[in-house]
């Protein structure tokens, strides 16, 4: 089993494996475990003596994109030991091979932010920077695309109401972005923020109370719903779950397994999701349509507790 982290990525490679990468222990220690392989049958993989070329060091604050079209996770930005925030690494999930890119063009030095593949292209929002000063680390709300084709980065010019500079945020919903929370600097936000990937921002003014503030974990469930679950927030780590849907309303989730303990800096993902049949709606609330089943591993509380726990639950 992975050793306990947080600030890890996690994403599928197939319908049954799932690739976790990196993270931070306690005492802001590197793990040192930083690659495993999960099959869904519940078995954990150690893979840093299996995979060959120039392996990463262990990361904080990146993140790990997987493309179905190479069948390889992009592992973009961070912090680790002694590197630029700039670098991306391409792990092909059929030969366990790692490529460090030498990229072209207006590259990126970014941390906690968000990215997605749309259109074989490498979406990259938000995140802190660099700083030549010992204060913060300021904050982005910029828009890079990377380019496999060509390794080549390259920025958009994007309309509309652009959201504040921010970090830890962002959601591939269809042909869109949905950018709700994050952090800037010492303050969280709970603002949401639409981007349509023909490239224009709206502000989006939600119908009902929207969840607190913080950072946190968000998935896709369905082509107009996400997913946010607890996060870091002004009054530290929190243990809820919440779904926005696109027609501007939040709602929350009832959990217990899910929502058994604060939780901060894991990793989610959807395993699948069903629609629900006529008689098994009458058994649910009018409002529920759907079933997805999730996987969270790892996480802290932010107050010196990590976690090293797998989660399998269904939500409705």
């Amino acid at each position: 089993c992975p050793s306990k982290r947080w600030s890890h990525t996690m994403c599928l490679s197939d319908a049954d494996t799932v690739i976790l990468i990196g993270g931070e222990t306690s005492d802001q220690n590197y793990c040192k475990d930083s690659l495993w392989k999960l099959e869904l049958s519940d078995f954990w993989f150690p893979m840093n003596s299996c995979a060959s070329g120039p392996l990463p060091p262990c990361a904080r604050g990146h993140s790990a994109t997987y493309d179905p079209d190479s069948k390889a996770v992009f592992v973009y930005g961070g912090l680790r030991e002694g590197q630029r925030y700039s670098e991306l690494y391409i792990l092909n999930t059929l030969t366990w091979k790692w490529k460090l890119v030498t990229a072209k063009g207006n590259v990126p030095n970014l941390a906690y932010h968000s990215a997605a593949f749309y259109k074989k292209e490498l979406f990259v929002f938000g995140g802190i920077q660099p700083s030549h000063s010992s204060g913060d680390k300021p904050c982005s709300n910029a828009l890079y695309i990377f380019n496999p084709e060509f390794e080549l980065w390259y920025q958009p010019i994007v309309e509309g109401d652009k959201p504040l500079p921010r970090f830890h945020s962002a959601t591939l919903l269809s042909q869109k972005l949905v950018i709700f929370g994050g952090r800037k600097t010492a303050a969280y936000l709970n603002d949401l923020h639409i981007l349509d990937l023909f490239m224009e921002y709206t502000a989006v003014m939600c119908a009902n109370m929207p969840p607190l503030p913080r950072f946190h974990a968000a998935l896709p469930v369905s082509d107009n719903r996400i997913l946010i679950s607890g996060g870091c927030s002004a009054i530290g780590a929190l243990q809820d779950l919440h779904i926005f849907n696109t027609t501007n309303m939040w709602s929350s989730v009832v959990s217990p397994l899910l929502c058994s303990k604060p939780r901060a800096g894991h990793s989610m993902l959807n395993l699948g999701c069903t629609v629900l049949t006529d008689t098994e709606k009458q058994k649910q609330s009018e409002n529920v349509n759907i079933r997805c089943t999730l996987l969270v591993f790892g996480g802290s509380d932010c107050s010196g507790s990590f976690y090293n726990d797998t989660v399998k639950c269904t939500v409705e």
